[in-house]
């Protein structure tokens, strides 16, 4: 080897040295050995999940595409020809039937130089080509790329393994492995209860829905958001002018047939035509007092009043001033602040077999270092549809007897408790739902 070849070699070796990752190391590996040999191209391949050579760096690109018809040409020539554990010479002569497909790609004069780590391993291996015949100084020196070249790419994926194999693991003795691995199974064996962390919220027990009577406007709301009021308080006033009218028409319409019937009553002793339309006219009065009654019970329906001692639930006053509304239309709700329980959504891909008394762990935002256990007393039948718009199933859960209630609306993290199982169905129960979905077992 000449004292060039030796610097060259050197300097290379200094440069694989400092490769930052394997990616790298595949680049110099396919670039630099041009500075020693001065041949055309240089292709680096290395074993692939199956074991058959893929194309990984080429001399002059920066990235490479395996799957391409050259990559598939290159990969298929490779695995054919015979790879010994030194650098040999190839001639077209020696490529087998099969590679003639891709003649264009044939070299002239081919240098195969497998690389082979101290332990044995065959970590890949360069394709170098160019015009003139490789000499026995060439395959002198090629030898040493390929030492040098073997041991970095080696270190290189000794060094992936190492960061997917725990140190740990690695530290333990072949028996100590061997009773672990012994155990796994029976590890899967634990028992264990199945759960699911699903969103969950603080709310109302028996509410009060407070609904518009009529289709109407809002006049006023006569109380705040989350503000305690009395049983027969006052909570809002919807605009009474159109009601109003209505009866006072009425009114004035029953005073009109009261008239009439008293008229015809003084006349019928006389009057038998008098004395006939005494039916008519009284009917005629019974409408129009059962007309006003109405209205008057209207009225004082526009005027909702609290039904027992609670909170008065909704978002914001000015939002409901002078805002028209359908009858049955939600205004607010009226709950006992003493009387909360824990609503649970559950998205359906986190289902589980719930029964009622089932265990529920609720762990909210204001106080995540705290807990609160509560039993399901109901799980609805089908998916609805969470406050955030996703399907969910909806749970009812009331809190344990001795439990601090929280405040109404808080928000957190529920877990539910569903039937005992054992770990390894525990692990493997979403990814065999997922392969079921996927291959329709």
């Amino acid at each position: 080897m000449s004292e060039r070849n030796f610097a060259s070699l050197l300097a290379f070796e200094g440069r694989l040295r400092g490769a930052r990752s394997a990616h790298e190391a595949d680049f110099l590996a396919a670039n630099e050995p041009h500075a020693l040999f001065g041949h055309e191209q240089t292709l680096l391949w290395k074993a692939g999940p199956n074991g058959k050579p893929v194309l990984a760096a080429a001399s002059g690109l920066s990235e490479v595409e395996p799957r391409s018809p050259f990559g598939l040409w290159f990969s298929n020539a490779v695995a054919q020809l015979a790879i010994e554990d030194a650098p040999r010479r190839v001639a077209p002569a020696d490529f087998p039937k099969d590679a003639e497909s891709g003649a264009e790609w044939m070299p002239q004069h081919l240098l195969l130089v497998p690389l082979v780590a101290a332990t044995g391993q065959r970590v890949g291996g360069l394709w170098m080509t160019r015009a003139e015949p490789w000499g026995d100084d060439d395959l002198q020196l090629a030898q040493w790329v390929a030492q040098v070249l073997a041991h970095a790419l080696w270190a290189w994926e000794r060094r992936r393994w190492t960061r997917i194999v725990p140190a740990a693991w690695r530290g333990l003795g072949r028996g100590r492995k061997r009773a672990l691995l012994l155990a796994l199974p029976l590890c899967l064996l634990i028992p264990v209860r199945l759960s699911a962390l699903a969103p969950a919220e603080v709310s109302p027990a028996r509410p009060q829905p407070v609904t518009a009577p009529i289709d109407g406007v809002v006049a006023q709301v006569l109380v705040a958001p989350n503000q305690r009021v009395k049983a027969g308080t006052k909570l809002l006033e919807l605009d009474d002018t159109a009601t109003r009218n209505r009866l006072l028409v009425a009114t004035k319409s029953l005073d009109t047939a009261r008239a009439d019937l008293a008229r015809a009553a003084g006349k019928s002793f006389g009057d038998d035509a008098s004395k006939a339309e005494l039916q008519l006219l009284e009917s005629r009065v019974a409408e129009r007092r059962a007309e006003t009654v109405y209205l008057q019970e209207l009225l004082a329906r526009l005027a909702p009043t609290a039904r027992f001692d609670g909170i008065a639930l909704f978002a914001d006053a000015d939002e409901w001033r002078g805002r028209p509304v359908q009858t049955g239309e939600r205004l607010m709700t009226l709950a006992d602040p003493a009387q909360a329980q824990l609503t649970v959504y559950l998205a359906p891909d986190d289902a589980i077999a719930l029964d009622p008394g089932a265990e529920v762990r609720a762990y909210l935002n204001v106080a995540p270092l705290s807990s609160y256990a509560a039993k399901v007393t109901q799980a609805s039948y089908e998916a609805g549809t969470s406050p955030e718009g996703t399907p969910a199933y909806v749970i009812k859960a009331a809190f344990a007897p001795g439990e601090t209630v929280p405040r109404l609306g808080l928000k957190g993290t529920a877990k539910v408790y569903g039937e005992w199982t054992v770990l390894g169905y525990y692990i493997l129960r979403k990814p065999l739902r997922t392969l079921r979905r996927t291959i329709g077992i």
